[in-house]
């Protein structure tokens, strides 16, 4: 679906709301006007996430505790409501609204409860420390300490009644359980305290744990402080993540004071565990990341600022130990150091052509690219980093996406579910995503204009800003960007390094559209600020791979490019939605292509080969298929090139059918048991009976001697085959084929092919519009053939003294690609039926005569347009109609032509038969072109029908008539040019402007003709009369008889036209049969003096 089909949609969309919320006025206006401003109200309510209502949780249970009041107001009590009982009964309308008013508080509870008692998704390994059998055998009470913080809390969650209501009837008892919570996390020591951190539900427990009205009563406060300045040495880095969270959950400004607790965790973290510690709250799998904890929960500019300059402060101690290879530096565990910054939709997922998601649709919709998971796991390791990826690992993977952040976490929900499935581990031992990524969300404001104006600079700058924003937390790392050349992702790329040089590594662009597509691409400019190089195209992961291991230093290791291919094949086998047979062949070939590439650098560096993709066989042994050279019988087939060995028939019909004959009457007599081996045919098996088409010795001398010659035609290769031995022989493979013996037993193609006798190798490869470029020449897709699927077999056939093709016994063995192989259907022969098909209902059908009765001058439809009758010849069963459409005259059966019906519609159809279509550019007479010279009308068209002979060799032109330009005899001057040119005129026109600016451009154009009209009416009594202007005459310059040099050779001033400004000049080094010179007219941009032989202008 295109931007256009979307439009006319969300168009429709909007339309058919329009008029329901219409129709729904005219029956319902009190109703439908109370909860038209009570969406309204709710749309504020979500759109504007920065307002007072949101700052605590509390805030928002009130509002939907009063929306859900309102609501059921105007629904119980409107005049034209439908459930408006609560005008024949207030009291039970009043309980209705109470009921509604507590459900609506209920429901809001229920859901924030199940929110914020979720704990942090994090995957880690568990130290000694945080043990519970370590923890059991120190003699530590830890789960009595768990269970008892547990009890406590449920005893405080009351799940039917609201904290406020519950506080204020029971305050002593939920005072006193508060305090038992407190003493726990006091008298515990550091390892119990980390473990019950991990363990407990602590964003519930600061929610629950309330800041009472009296002075003893702040426990919340009481509480954080303990956990962020208290204790906060001795918390782990895990801890101090669980502690982030929790607080993003209570809400940063529910509290004045946690801006503050922010703050000293932060800024008492440093270096490697910053690092940490930054890492781990973006790989938690949910919507608090570090991002949105500094940029949008922290809320003063001044506590912001500390915390960014402290990352920077101990980002560049990390550099610097690394640099100088301090003792801190050397008990580092090594790694990499880099960030994955990734698109989403046609980068990790296909979108199928889907709009606004993507262009590309070379996969099926929502399928995972091949290898882009182990890309995203082998940049993520690096060559610094541990030879495999460990489980328990925390990665650095982070996506930019283009769609838009809705009401809180709607929207990054939906994604983070896709990665979590994305995680699961497959069966056949393909790793999943190696790591839980980050999410950095677009907004509606780009995300609007890009739909209604379809500019990707919206889209662009949001992601350089999320990315500005990234950078600024993590300057310690470089980053890698992986996006594709659909929409606006290659400018946010130069943005990105433009801004951040050295923090900005490489810009990986997965190619789904051509190149100069590509918004934001100017090869020129990148070359000047020397952006070029940190630019690589790919059509596939395995080939981004392969150029980020050919990188100086690489950016992956070469067993990682390994991983890579074998996870690659594994993906390309799992995909089971393919739209076509086709669509899967070309991505096979695509793919298997990369794989050979990737192979021949993995085996220059001493590694093992990977696996092609091998390909499902669609044809079974002995069926018989239709091929570019013939009909056929399969009988082998090669899975890894994709290639079937057939059973070509070239011999003579005559041979075939006298074998065919005799063969089916050996079959009257004696039956054949015996069962005969697909590739050893006996004498007495039977011929397949095939249509041979006729043509000339010369003709078939060329046809067969193209076959042998792989360089000239690039046809598949031909074996024959001596039948007489009732053996297969052996095929023998050619030197300069594309596939050589070593390459066939390794499994995968060969680069270069030896030519035979001598010659020079010639190297094939495919080329990415289906071509094979063979040396020097290039070979269409088409004429390539099965040598671009590498054809392993040359002819054999024999030759007599002359050169000639020897006939023996004319069965070729051929290896065609399966692209080229279909379904052979046998033709049936049509059934005649006596009785015509009987009407449903007879007595509504017409009787009509078995043969119709015409006369001349009856209108009748014929197979070949409508006609005329002008003669019935009734003894011989035909008529003579005269087209008319064209000049011709038929003879026809009778039953071949039909009367034209009396219907309307028939007439209709009959009337539209008869007007003769107009011709098109350039065969029409009179098309209007705009010309560099001027407007031009077409006098001298190209005729409609393709001239023969010698006329057929030359370049059609045609003929204008510029309107713009009139000589002196009142005739236009004429201009001849290819159709080349005139089409490129014709088809050069304005940008067309948006819908809304042609709108109020027709606006704009309506009122000035209404204002001028007006004005033309009262001119005669506003404005006086003035004389007219008399024509402002051109000034001669060149004098008459004087000598010029013109574009046409040298001439002489004849006479001036001041009206136009033209000179009339008389060419004399033009002249004509009749003794008189050319003359042109020309203005004076087109003349010069000429200079004499022998001088120089300027001396």
């Amino acid at each position: 679906m295109d931007r256009f089909a979307a439009m006319i949609i969300l168009l429709g969309g909007l339309v058919t709301a329009v008029l329901v919320l219409l129709a729904l006025f005219t029956i319902a206006p009190i109703t439908c006007s109370c909860l038209v401003s009570l969406l309204y109200t709710l749309y504020l309510f979500i759109a504007y996430e920065e307002s007072g209502l949101h700052y605590a949780q509390e805030f928002e249970n009130r509002f939907w505790t009063g929306f859900g009041v309102l609501l059921s107001t105007a629904l119980f009590f409107a005049a034209d409501s439908p459930v408006a009982f609560g005008l024949y009964s207030p009291g039970l309308g009043l309980i209705g609204i109470v009921l509604s008013g507590y459900f609506m508080h209920v429901w809001d509870r229920y859901t924030h409860r199940i929110s914020i008692s979720q704990q942090t998704n994090i995957r880690r390994s568990s130290t000694a420390n945080t043990s519970l059998i370590r923890l059991r055998d120190l003699g530590i009470p830890v789960e009595e300490q768990l269970d008892h913080i547990n009890s406590c809390l449920q005893e405080i969650d009351q799940l039917l009644i609201p904290s406020t209501i519950n506080n204020f009837i029971n305050q002593r008892f939920v005072l006193l359980k508060e305090r038992e919570i407190i003493t726990v996390f006091e008298e515990c020591d550091a390892r119990a305290l980390n473990y019950l951190i991990g363990h407990v539900k602590l964003g519930l427990l600061f929610y629950k744990i309330k800041d009472h009205r009296h002075f003893n009563g702040k426990n919340r406060t009481e509480l954080i402080n303990l956990l962020a300045i208290e204790r906060l040495p001795i918390l782990s880095v895990v801890s101090r993540v669980i502690i982030l969270h929790s607080l993003q959950l209570l809400k940063l400004r529910a509290n004045p004071r946690a801006e503050h607790w922010v703050r000293n965790i932060l800024l008492k973290t440093h270096q490697d565990e910053l690092s940490e510690l930054k890492t781990l709250m973006d790989a938690k799998g949910d919507y608090f990341c570090m991002n949105k904890l500094i940029y949008d929960d922290i809320r003063s500019e001044s506590v912001r600022q500390d915390i960014l300059n402290h990352i920077r402060r101990e980002a560049a101690i990390q550099q610097t130990n690394i640099q100088m290879g301090t003792r801190r530096a050397r008990h580092i565990v090594p790694m990499q150091w880099r960030k994955v910054l990734s698109d989403v939709d046609d980068t990790l997922y296909c979108s199928g052509g889907m709009y606004p998601a993507g262009v590309d649709r070379r996969y099926p919709r929502k399928t995972v690219y091949p290898g882009v998971l182990g890309f995203y796991r082998e940049l993520d390791i690096g060559t610094q980093g541990p030879e495999e990826w460990k489980e328990n690992s925390v990665g650095n993977l982070v996506f930019l996406s283009a769609r838009p952040h809705l009401y809180k976490d709607i929207s990054e929900k939906i994604n983070f579910a896709k990665f979590e499935k994305l995680r699961t581990r497959r069966g056949d031992g393909r790793q999943g995503l190696h790591t839980m990524p980050s999410l950095l969300a677009g907004d509606l404001t780009s995300g609007s204009q890009f739909l209604y104006q379809n500019d990707f600079e919206p889209l662009a700058k949001k992601k350089f800003d999320n990315f500005r924003r990234y950078v600024s937390i993590y300057p310690e790392y470089q980053h890698v960007f992986v996006c594709d050349n659909g929409q606006g992702d290659v400018r946010a790329g130069e943005l990105m390094w433009d801004a951040f040089p050295y923090e900005f590594e490489t810009l990986f662009v997965h190619v789904v559209q051509d190149i100069r597509q590509t918004y934001g691409y100017a090869a020129k400019r990148w070359r000047e600020k020397e952006f070029r190089g940190r630019v690589i195209f790919f059509r596939n992961f395995v080939e981004a791979a392969l150029r980020a291991a050919n990188q100086n230093p690489p950016m992956i290791r070469i067993r990682g490019l390994r991983r890579i291919c074998s996870d690659a094949a594994k993906d390309f086998m799992q995909i089971n939605n393919w739209t076509s047979d086709a669509m899967k062949s070309s991505r096979r070939h695509e793919l298997n292509q990369s794989l050979w590439e990737a192979n021949c650098f993995l085996t220059r560096h001493c590694e093992q080969p990977a696996d092609l993709i091998q390909a499902d066989p669609r044809y079974f042994i002995g069926e018989k298929v239709r091929t570019p050279y013939g009909l056929a019988i399969i009988r082998g087939f090669d899975p890894t090139f994709d290639l079937y060995q057939v059973e070509l028939d070239w011999r003579p019909l005559h041979i075939q059918v006298a074998e065919y004959l005799k063969e089916t009457k050996d079959a009257t007599i004696r039956p054949k048991n015996s069962v005969v081996p697909p590739l050893v045919r006996s004498q007495t098996e039977a011929i397949h009976l095939e249509t041979v088409d006729e043509v000339d010795e010369g003709q078939e001398d060329d046809v067969l001697a193209s076959s042998t010659d792989v360089e000239t035609s690039g046809l598949c290769d031909l074996v024959s085959e001596q039948w007489e031995s009732h053996v297969n022989t052996q095929p023998v493979v050619s030197e300069a084929q594309s596939v050589g013996e070593s390459s066939q037993e390794s499994g995968q193609p060969s680069s270069e092919a030896s030519a035979a006798g001598g010659r020079r190798d010639i190297p094939v490869r495919s080329c990415s519009d289906g071509a094979i470029e063979t040396g020097t020449q290039s070979l269409s897709a088409d004429q390539s053939g099965t040598l671009r699927a590498i054809c392993n077999m040359q002819a054999l056939l024999k030759r007599d003294e002359k050169g000639n093709v020897m006939n023996g016994r004319g069965f070729v063995h051929a290896s065609v690609h399966g692209q080229f192989i279909s379904k052979h259907t046998a033709p049936t022969l049509p059934k005649f039926s006596d009785k015509s098909r009987a009407s449903l209902f007879p007595f509504l059908q017409t009787p009509t005569p078995k043969c119709a009765i015409f006369k001349a001058g009856d209108e009748c439809t014929t197979p070949y347009g409508p006609g005329r009758i002008v003669e019935l010849r009734e003894k011989k069963g035909c008529v003579v109609v005269e087209m008319v459409n064209w000049h011709a005259t038929g003879y026809m059966r009778l039953e071949t032509v039909k009367h034209v019906s009396h219907s309307l519609f028939s007439k209709l159809v009959w009337q539209l038969s008869l007007a003769e279509k107009p011709l098109d550019f350039p065969y029409a007479d009179g098309t209007i072109i705009n010309t560099p010279f001027g407007k031009g009308r077409v006098f001298q068209p190209l005729p409609p029908t393709r001239p023969r002979g010698k006329k057929a060799a030359m370049t059609p032109t045609i003929g204008m008539r510029l309107e713009n330009w009139k000589l002196a005899n009142g005739a236009h001057p004429q201009l001849f040019c290819t159709v080349e040119s005139a089409r490129g005129w014709k088809d050069k026109k304005a940008e067309r402007p948006s819908i809304f600016s042609s709108a109020i451009e027709q606006s704009t154009s309506a009122i000035g003709k209404m204002v001028e009209s007006s004005r033309t009416l009262l001119s005669p009594l506003l404005v006086k009369k003035n004389k007219p202007l008399e024509p402002k005459l051109s000034v001669q310059y060149y004098k008459d008889s004087a000598s010029v040099s013109t574009l046409f050779g040298d001439g002489v001033i004849k006479a001036f036209r001041s009206v136009d400004g033209f000179y009339e000049v008389s060419l004399s080094q033009c002249a004509l049969a009749n003794g008189s010179f050319a003359t042109a007219f020309l203005r004076k941009n087109c003349i010069r003096h000429r200079v004499a032989v022998g001088c120089q202008e300027g001396e």
